[in-house]
């Protein structure tokens, strides 16, 4: 354990020589903030790549706090505008990015013991294509689309498309078991889902959706039947399409919309559609909250929360080895009330209109229950309905009464915290 302990130190280490080395050449070179932080994004997946070769679980523990305490320390004022953290943060645009990718690699490193693959490829797609991208659109880009911090470009988001087609292709061809007829059907599907979740990520969210969305992906699907693999590629492409030209029929935009469409369709696949109903409820919820949100689209809020509380469950059930599908769905009953009392906080009906959401979302939950604890294929010793009961009661309350002064900004994280009080309590229960 003690040469864990100094393997991870030196790991971290690495890094912060990696970001000075890069820093002084480019005051040698005048090397731009953007291709800074993309240099150090290469170096670093790279690094990332190795690491199961030379830490074992305990000491990738230690290596991610202390990674995490290395980039706190790079955010600080000093060290992000003239020290070594510059060679991360000196782009204008606010990114959380390095935590993210952080939290993406640990997460993999968890999911894929004994199976190098499932992590290498993921980190692969995620450092190779978005360094081909930002070199094409750089240098090439003509066709320009989105806004704000999600400026891409055409030309950038075909090199991702080709460069993450090609790793696919050579590691699962060289590095599994897989099935040659389905390689070429697995590479089209990943592609395409990180292609479109690169160009309409947002904060940096990319670092984190893309490499455990290829992860969940080839999971569940690198056995299928190629035909099987051909109808979800071109249903999928069809979805995406379809939610483009339909958005500003329900008052989305564009890049919500495709965000949206990303995000639940990974959902029905990875959940099961009888445990994606009442994800896709709270959807339609967060729809009918966007005119209350200020300063934040509620659907991009809503995308956000999906991905972040489906990661939670997944890590949560992998690690106890108990399968938590129940749990995720439960959630969702408490996220869906949350948005409707979101809604109606303006009203002096809120709290009985609060109510009647959290007796409309248990009751849907409990309809569903049976299928959905058949799914997951265990039964709970404690009474779940009545623990997603006081859970959404408790979010619904929760989101009715406190101060209106309060910001309103990003409700989704909320609920699901606030639920998750109950919830994960009563998972560990069962699973200890």
């Amino acid at each position: 354990m003690i040469l864990q302990i100094l393997v991870a130190v030196a790991s971290v280490m690495a890094l912060f020589a990696l970001a000075a080395l890069i820093r002084k050449l480019s005051g040698r070179f005048v090397i731009g903030a953007e291709s800074q932080r993309k240099a150090v994004h290469v170096g670093v997946g790279l690094h990332a790549m190795v690491l199961p070769l030379i830490l074992h679980r305990e000491g990738f523990l230690v290596f991610a706090v202390l990674a995490a305490a290395a980039l706190l320390v790079l955010r600080l004022p000093g060290i992000a505008a003239k020290g070594l953290g510059a060679s991360l943060h000196s782009v204008e645009r606010q990114s959380w990015g390095d935590f993210l990718f952080l939290i993406a690699i640990t997460v993999l490193f968890v999911l894929s013991p004994g199976d190098p693959a499932l992590y290498v490829l993921p980190i692969a797609v995620l450092t190779l294509s978005d360094a081909a991208a930002a070199l094409v659109g750089t240098s090439y880009g003509r066709l320009r689309f989105g806004e704000g911090d999600r400026v891409k470009s055409a030309e950038g988001s075909i090199a991702f498309f080709v460069v993450t087609w090609m790793t696919v292709v050579i590691i699962l061809l060289s590095a599994t078991e897989i099935p040659r007829q389905n390689v070429i059907w697995l590479a089209t599907m990943v592609s395409l889902f990180a292609t479109y979740v690169e160009a309409d990520s947002w904060r940096g969210l990319d670092n984190l959706f893309v490499p455990v969305g290829i992860h969940i992906l080839l999971v569940i699907w690198a056995e299928s039947p190629p035909l099987i693999l051909g109808a979800i590629t071109t249903g999928w492409l069809i979805v995406l399409l379809a939610a483009r030209y339909a958005a500003p029929l329900v008052g989305m935009t564009p890049h919500a919309a495709r965000a949206a469409s990303v995000a639940l369709i990974l959902s029905v696949i990875v959940a099961n559609p009888i445990n994606a109903i009442l994800p896709v409820l709270a959807f339609f919820a967060a729809l009918v909250a966007r005119p209350a949100a200020e300063g934040v689209d509620a659907v991009l809020d809503y995308v956000s929360t999906l991905v972040l509380t489906g990661m939670i469950w997944i890590i949560t059930g992998t690690v106890f080895g108990t399968n938590a599908i129940a749990y995720y769905s439960a959630t969702f009953a408490a996220i869906g009330a949350g948005y409707a009392a979101f809604a109606m906080r303006q009203s002096r009906f809120r709290i009985p209109a609060g109510v009647a959401a959290a007796i409309l979302a248990t009751g849907i939950y409990w309809l569903l229950f049976p299928a959905v604890i058949r799914h997951m294929g265990w039964v709970p010793a404690l009474p779940l309905g009545a623990v997603v009961a006081a859970a959404t009661l408790l979010t619904v309350m929760t989101e009715t009464l406190r101060p209106k002064t309060w910001g309103e900004r990003g409700p989704g994280l909320r609920f699901a915290a606030t639920a998750l009080l109950l919830l994960l309590p009563a998972y560990f229960h069962e699973a200890l």
